[in-house]
């Protein structure tokens, strides 16, 4: 006599091929353990499993493991028996919508814009030195008030070398006030270049997106 035990967390069969059924050592008659089946499970087809449900076996879905998509973008896993994936799931992550793209888009050219000034401008100092100068939005404040000093010192005569500009190397710089308003100057230009350059990727995103025009819009970096 053969008995097929059954998992006792989701009451499929343990081994499909049975086992003989123990005898018990007084009387030598089969006895069948309570969580075992003297039936055996039927047959079952792709993303089916046989289930004990109420004492008797059922096929029931088995869609566990398997992993889909909804037309929303949301990921979903299926880890129980008797779920089916619905009729409008789909096997791959749907497109990204134009929208969202774009946005991600944008939000890569104010990353590049940030990276950018973060970096500074590279400068060629009066002694000869290449430095960097920082643009970072923090630093602007005193830029202006170097550039404004440098502007009265020049008004005033003033040709000495009385200003100090410390580059991002932290070394400190002595300038004349014509050597601080042309490397003021620079930075502001660079600052505006960048600005620049940012713009005209936003005006790019905006264009490839009203066109929907996806492959234009994956293309588009800073």
């Amino acid at each position: 006599m053969r008995i097929w035990d059954i998992n006792p967390i989701d009451h499929t069969v343990i081994d499909p091929a049975g086992r003989d059924c123990p005898l018990d050592p007084m009387s030598g008659q089969p006895k069948v353990p309570g969580s075992a089946m003297i039936e055996a499970p039927p047959s079952v087809g792709a993303h089916e499993a046989a289930q004990v449900i109420d004492g008797s076996w059922q096929v029931v879905p088995d869609w566990r493991g398997h992993e889909y998509w909804l037309a929303d973008g949301t990921h979903h896993e299926i880890n129980e028996l008797g779920v089916e994936p619905p009729a409008d799931a789909l096997d791959e992550a749907p497109p990204e919508s134009l929208e969202n793209l774009a946005d991600r888009k944008r939000a890569v050219i104010e990353a590049g814009l940030a990276a950018a000034l973060y970096a500074g401008m590279l400068y060629t100092m009066p002694d000869g030195t290449d430095d960097v100068v920082q643009t970072r939005p923090e630093d602007e404040p005193n830029l202006l008030g170097l550039a404004i000093e440098a502007r009265d010192l020049r008004d005033a005569g003033e040709t000495g070398a009385g200003q100090v500009l410390r580059a991002q190397s932290n070394k400190l710089y002595a300038m004349t006030p014509a050597q601080m308003i042309a490397v003021t100057d620079a930075a502001k230009a660079f600052k505006k270049q960048q600005l620049a350059h940012s713009w005209a990727r936003k005006d790019e995103i905006k264009a490839a997106r009203q066109a929907e025009d996806r492959a234009a819009l994956e293309a588009i970096d800073w």
